[in-house]
This record gives C-alpha cells, sequence and structure tokens, in this order.
C-alpha cells in the first residue's frame, strides 16, 4: 500500500560533487560577475559539530522541501544526528518527515530507530504511531508484519491522523492485515479529504481488480470505482477505459461497460458520447432512443460540440416520430446550458418548425446567443436572415458584418454568400437617382 523512496546520506553526495568541481577547476577561473554563488551544504562533520537546536532548525526546512533539494538532504541529515543523540524532539521531527514523504530510511539503525519510534507513539505522537505502522508494513527494522502494521494504522487514525485513516481504509477494503470489510473502509474515508479519498478508493479498486493484496473481487472493485466516481465521474470513465484495453495487466469488458455507464449518467460528456457512438448506427427504435439519451447528456457539457451537432444532424435527418420529441427536449436543455450546436440545432427547428411551431424570431434570438459565443456557423446563418429579413428587419449591412466575420472565421460557406452580398450592396449604391420630375408628378 505504501509507496516509499529510499533515501540515504545525500547531503554527502552533495558535499563530494561540490569538491569534485572546485579541484577540477583552474585556479585563475573566475565565475561570472552576474551569478550567484550558492553557500556550499554542511559536511558531515560539521553538522556533528552543530547544536542539537541548530540541526533541529535545518531538520525543520526536510518537511516542506521536495525531496530532491538540497534542504531536503540536509534537514534529513540534520534530524538523523539530533535523533541519534537521544533527542526526542529529533526523533518526533522524523517520523513527521517519514510520514508526510513517506520515505524508507537506509544510512541508520532502524531497528534502534523504530525502539524511539514506538516510545513517542506510546506517548501520544500521532506521527511517530504513523511511522512505527509503516516499518512494520515495509518491513524496516522488524519483520514485516501487516497485522500489526494495520494495527498502528487504526491506533493512529483513532486519533485523528488523516493518512492514517486512508491506510486503515485501505487495509480495511483489501484484506491486508485486517478482515475485509468494505463498509468499515468508507467509514474511515469520511474523514479524509477529497483528493486523498479519491485516491485511496481508486487503490483498494486496482488491488480488487488485479489482485495485489491476495484477493481478486471485481465486484468489490466497482463498488470502489463507483465511489470514487461520486467524486469525480470521469474517473470511472478512465477506469473503465484502461479496463476495456487491459493496460494495467487485467481485461474485463464487462466491468468496462457498467464503468462508462456510471460515469455517463454522473454527468462525463465523454462517456455519454461513446455509449451514444455505439448506438448511433442501429436500425432498431429502442437503441436511437438511447442515443438520443447520451446524445442529450453529453451535451450538456457546453464544449461538447460534438454532441450538440450530432443531436442537430439526427433531426436534419427526418427522424421517426419518436424520435423527435426528445431530441428537441435534448436540443432545449443543451441549448439552456449554452452549448452552441444546441442553439444552431434548436434554431433549425423553429425555423422549420420540426417538433414546435414554426419561428423565425425565435430561430433569430436562438442564432444570436450562438453568434455571440463566436460560433461562425451561427453567424452565416443569422447573416442569411438579415439579409431576407425572415425573423429580423431586413439588414444588408448587418448581414454583411456578420458574414464576414464567419468568413474570417473560416465558415466555408461564408464567402460565397459574402459575395453576393457585397454585389447586392454595390448595385444598389450605383442605382440611379430619382428623376425630379418623376417626384413631381
Amino acid at each position: 500500500m505504501i509507496k516509499t523512496t529510499q533515501i540515504v546520506f545525500l547531503s554527502c553526495l552533495f558535499a563530494s560533487a561540490s569538491s569534485a568541481v572546485t579541484a577540477a577547476s583552474p585556479p585563475e577561473a573566475k565565475a561570472p560577475a552576474s551569478s550567484i554563488t550558492q553557500p556550499a551544504p554542511p559536511t558531515q562533520v560539521q553538522l556533528r559539530a552543530m547544536s542539537t537546536l541548530r540541526l533541529l532548525r535545518l531538520g525543520q526546512k526536510a518537511l516542506d522541501a521536495e525531496m530532491d533539494t538540497q534542504d531536503f538532504a540536509t534537514g534529513l541529515d540534520a534530524a538523523k544526528i539530533a535523533s541519534s543523540r537521544g533527542d526526542r524532539e529529533a526523533t518526533r521531527l522524523m517520523a513527521k518527515i517519514m510520514a508526510r514523504h513517506e520515505v524508507a530510511l537506509q544510512g541508520i539503525d532502524r531497528a534502534r530507530l523504530e525502539r524511539r519510534l514506538r516510545f513517542e507513539a506510546l506517548r501520544g505522537a500521532s506521527s511517530s504511531v504513523l511511522a512505527v505502522a509503516g516499518m512494520y508494513d515495509r518491513g524496516e527494522g522488524v519483520p514485516v508484519d501487516t497485522k500489526k502494521a494495520a494495527e498502528w494504522y487504526l491506533w493512529a487514525a483513532r486519533v485523528g491522523h488523516e493518512r492514517a485513516m486512508a491506510y486503515a481504509a485501505y487495509a480495511y477494503g483489501t484484506g491486508r492485515g485486517l478482515e475485509r470489510n468494505g463498509a468499515a473502509a468508507l467509514k474511515w474515508l469520511d474523514g479524509v479529504n477529497e483528493g486523498r479519498k479519491r485516491s485511496t478508493l481508486l487503490e483498494i479498486g486496482w488491488a480488487l481488480a488485479l489482485g495485489t493484496e491476495g484477493t481478486t473481487d471485481m465486484g468489490s472493485a466497482l463498488k470502489f470505482f463507483e465511489q470514487a466516481a461520486q467524486l469525480k465521474p470521469s474517473i470511472a470513465y478512465q477506469v473503465a477505459t484502461e479496463l476495456e484495453r487491459g493496460t494495467r495487466g487485467v481485461q474485463n469488458r464487462e466491468a468496462a461497460e457498467q464503468l462508462i455507464k456510471i460515469a455517463a449518467e454522473r454527468g462525463d460528456s465523454g462517456a455519454a458520447m461513446h455509449l451514444a457512438n455505439a448506438l448511433s448506427s442501429s436500425n432498431t427504435i429502442e437503441d436511437q432512443q438511447q442515443a438520443v439519451r447520451w446524445y442529450s447528456l453529453a451535451a450538456l457539457d457546453r464544449n461538447n460540440l460534438a454532441a450538440g451537432q450530432m443531436l442537430s444532424r439526427l433531426l436534419t435527418l427526418r427522424p421517426a416520430d419518436e424520435l423527435i420529441s426528445p431530441i428537441i427536449a435534448g436540443l432545449d436543455k443543451a441549448a439552456a446550458a449554452g452549448n452552441p450546436e444546441a442553439l444552431i440545432g434548436l434554431a433549425h427547428a423553429y425555423a422549420d418548425g420540426i417538433g414546435v411551431g414554426a419561428s423565425p424570431e425565435k430561430a433569430a434570438s436562438l442564432l444570436q446567443v450562438a453568434a455571440d459565443s463566436g460560433s461562425s456557423e451561427a453567424k452565416y446563418r443569422l447573416g442569411l436572415m438579415y439579409k431576407s429579413g425572415l425573423g429580423v428587419n431586413a439588414d444588408l449591412n448587418k448581414a454583411i458584418e456578420l458574414m464576414s466575420s464567419a468568413r474570417e472565421s473560416g465558415f466555408p460557406l461564408a464567402a460565397v454568400a459574402l459575395s453576393t452580398m457585397t454585389g447586392s450592396a454595390e448595385d444598389a449604391g450605383k442605382a440611379s437617382p430619382v428623376a425630379p420630375s418623376a417626384v413631381a408628378q
């Protein structure tokens, strides 16, 4: 369960590397004036000569520093030295570093460290409790004992350590050191932040799907994946894709299909499109109705233009009477959500009176909203309406403005339409004025 990183005395490596560079440089070489000389990190000898208080200050930096930085390497070495002197605060600091960064320490008497951590754990230091649990989980300084590890995880979890709660949930969910209990796993996750809760649910699900903890149970795995999907629907679709392709070492298309439906029902537009596309070519009315349903759900994502286009396209193909009403309903909801393609499709329905009462004014209003959002097709169609005066007052200048914008956006038909409009405008400008005698008559 615990992913760890092996840590050695990195400060020694940094120090030796710095010395090697210094020795290789010619005496007369000078650093550029613009460069800033970084102070050399303290050597082990220098660290051991420092006071415990100073070592603790350096050790604190390792808590928040990135693991591949000098501050982390120096801080960890400082905490080790202070702890080896028997300083209890340093031992607790070591536990916090181990817990926060999930590291397995090297270059230290781990059996002795375990005894010190146990001593602090018995005195209420939750990070020390978690550190001891991790040592039993990985077999550092003590034999691997997942049952004992689970007991220590539970101890830390009971005193409110959030990371320990996630580990306890994993133990209950997968049966690592504890009897499997899905309800208990979910209960422990109630006190965990959303990001860690989501990742733990996925870890449990994959452990059960792959059998990495000794038990393969796809049914239970799907339940944990579904719980993760409640927090983020796209997770279920991602897991389904991996199960469908077998990219993690297990392939289960039936489980993948179930997860795709869960993701689609919870609002993932990609999953909904996946299901709709699979049904769109069917000749049965039932499958076509389902395709319309999934396209409608996908189109609620205003950025899923393909779903809005497919609903609009279905309407232009003269669908069966049973499909017209659900297509219109889908377009209406997607248009309300701001999907530009759905706005265009609904405008087409109002322009031609398909499934709704014909209303050129309503069509023009919908196209205006889509045009305002940047749709080049909407600008093209609205430009034609301004040219003909359909649903709006005829305005050739407005039509030319819209058509020019559509052409600049790359809409292919706009250039041809624009040429006829500008020709009409030029002809109107060249028209002969009315003779005064004619006015008088």
